[in-house]
């Protein structure tokens, strides 16, 4: 989702737009590749060791449900990799100099679109638990609104703690002007 389809009011700009960190999409995608060829091979060393097994006794008559099933499990594996794509590129935290907009892309065909404004900010944490988020620095990000009763998560967001430090700033800012009104400069 390109920032410029958004919505935004009257003096809002985006600050930051925010993915899951590229190590996400990787593991994943290793994890459907591994799950894609291990079954291939099994297929091709049973064909090829059909007269030694002793199961069939014309191994050619399997020849063509086998190219079947690889090209099935082949498509199969394509289209977990096309969902895993989208859900990376649409999941996203867009951060505007007034709010933060939620977007969690749910499968193909839903969508959940989420905002809170800075006024409405409580508390903002950030949770690294791990070695590999921890030296690559990835994490989570929770932040807790007054009058909703779930706090906005992304997870496995890279640098998530200056994520916090950005949105901690322009929530002050924003708290600045409204309890100073003459000073707005901040935004």
């Amino acid at each position: 989702m390109d920032t410029e389809q958004l919505k935004l009011e009257e003096g809002e700009s985006v600050i930051s737009a925010v993915r899951k960190h590229w190590f996400i999409l990787l593991s994943k995608t290793f994890g459907i590749c591994v799950t894609g060829v291990v079954p291939l091979f099994i297929i091709v060393f049973l064909l090829s060791n059909t007269h030694t097994i002793g199961f069939v006794s014309e191994p050619a008559l399997l020849y063509k449900p086998a190219a079947f099933f690889c090209v099935v499990w082949i498509l199969f594996m394509w289209m977990m990799f096309f969902g895993v794509w989208t859900n990376y590129y649409l999941d996203m935290w867009i951060i505007t100099n007034r709010r933060v907009i939620a977007i969690d892309q749910k499968g193909f065909f839903r969508r959940s679109v989420a905002s809170f404004r800075f006024e409405r900010l409580q508390d903002i944490t950030v949770e690294i638990d791990g070695f590999i988020p921890t030296l690559l620095d990835f994490g989570t990000v929770r932040a807790e609104t007054a009058g909703h009763s779930e706090s906005f998560i992304v997870d496995d967001i890279p640098h998530p703690r200056d994520i916090k430090a950005l949105i901690q700033e322009h929530a002050d800012q924003v708290i600045s002007v409204t309890i100073n009104p003459n000073n707005s400069t901040a935004l």
